[in-house]
């Protein structure tokens, strides 16, 4: 069913969703080229898992942190490219925006009340096309099962954007770990980008009762 809704999709949504993502990509993108990248990336905080190093410490997020940080020292735009000018500062675009229990901006209550209005494409003509259906991950050990919400993430992506590249649209298919995610690839290739980090509070991923606990 999955897959048949992803290739339909791909087949009637107009590809200029991709150049939305990929604008918004390209502005939080990390920069490896410039020494002021490369020195916030080796002040990053320590890993949350030996070896590894999570893509959300190498640098400062006014999303997740609140923290008051020009784009131009943030670590994760470059500072040495002028387009970096003509962005908005994090801290004045956001400022109002709501954030949940753990201090992180909740951007799906930001859609909600109304804060921002997505665009289908780069001239907003287009509308989006939102999909209501959850994905429950249950290998997730002693963990509570994680529920995967379409309807929040359609409806400002399409099925393009994450199918097939970044999970392959069939059961079984995305052998999807914290490893994995921590080091920015699965889930990661967004959260703890321009999305919260999935260490930084739990319960926004792994929402469902685990049975195998309860009956503990």
């Amino acid at each position: 069913m999955t897959q048949a809704m992803s290739e339909r999709s791909q087949k009637t949504l107009p590809m200029n969703g991709w150049w939305c993502v990929l604008v918004l990509m390209a502005c939080f993108c990390f920069s490896t080229s410039s020494h002021a990248a490369e020195s916030a990336f080796t002040d990053a905080a320590n890993p949350s898992e030996p070896g590894i190093t999570a893509v959300w410490s190498r640098g400062l997020h006014f999303q997740t942190e609140g923290e008051v940080v020009p784009l131009a020292e943030d670590g994760i735009h470059d500072p040495t490219n002028d387009a970096v000018k003509l962005l908005q500062e994090p801290y004045e675009a956001m400022a109002e925006f709501p954030r949940d229990s753990q201090g992180i901006i909740d951007w799906v209550q930001t859609l909600r009340q109304g804060l921002i209005d997505p665009r289908m494409s780069l001239n907003g003509e287009e509308e989006m096309y939102p999909v209501d259906f959850d994905i429950i991950f249950k290998n997730t050990g002693s963990m509570p099962h994680v529920r995967f919400p379409h309807l929040q993430h359609t409806e400002w992506l399409t099925c393009a954007n994450c199918h097939p590249l970044i999970f392959i649209p069939q059961k079984g298919g995305n052998p999807v770990s914290m490893s994995a995610i921590i080091q920015g690839e699965y889930c990661g290739v967004c959260h703890g980008k321009v999305a919260f980090p999935p260490t930084m509070n739990c319960g926004r991923c792994h929402s469902v009762p685990n049975q195998a606990n309860l009956r503990r």
